[in-house]
C-alpha cells in the first residue's frame, strides 16, 4: 500500500501550492515517475480518483513522465542511463555503479484556474 500513501503525499502536495496560488481549481498535474521506481501510473491515478472528489482537484487531469534511470561509474566516474537498478558501468564493466536518479516519484508541475479564469502554470 505504499503507492496510497506516496499518492497522498503527492496529492497534499499538489493542494498546498493551488492554495498558496489562491486557486480556485487544480486543472492538470504532471507527475514524474522514476524508470528505476516501483510505482506506476496507473497505481497512482488509482489512489488520486479516490482523494480528489469535493475538492479543488477533482476533474484535474493527471500526465505522467518517465525519467530514466541514471547511474554513475565509482571507477572511472562514467555518468549513463540504466534500465535496472544492477548494472554495470558501458564504459569500463565496473559492478555495481552507483545509481544516481530515476527512483523517485515528484510533482513535476500543476496547472490551476485562479480568479476571472485565469490559468497558471506552477513548475517544482
Amino acid at each position: 500500500m505504499h503507492e496510497g500513501g506516496l499518492t497522498e503525499d503527492l496529492f497534499d502536495h499538489v493542494l498546498i501550492h493551488a492554495r498558496e496560488a489562491n486557486a480556485r481549481r487544480v486543472t492538470r498535474v504532471k507527475v514524474t515517475i522514476g524508470a528505476l521506481s516501483d510505482f506506476t501510473a496507473e497505481s497512482i491515478q488509482f489512489y488520486w480518483d479516490s482523494l480528489a472528489p469535493g475538492t479543488i482537484a477533482e476533474g484535474a487531469a493527471l500526465e505522467f513522465i518517465t525519467a530514466p534511470g541514471t547511474a554513475k561509474c565509482p571507477a572511472c566516474g562514467a555518468e549513463f542511463e540504466i534500465s535496472e537498478a544492477y548494472a554495470a558501468c558501458p564504459k569500463c564493466g565496473t559492478f555495481p555503479v552507483t545509481v544516481t536518479g530515476g527512483e523517485g516519484v515528484y510533482l513535476a508541475s500543476l496547472e490551476v484556474e485562479t480568479g476571472d479564469d485565469q490559468h497558471e502554470h506552477i513548475h517544482e
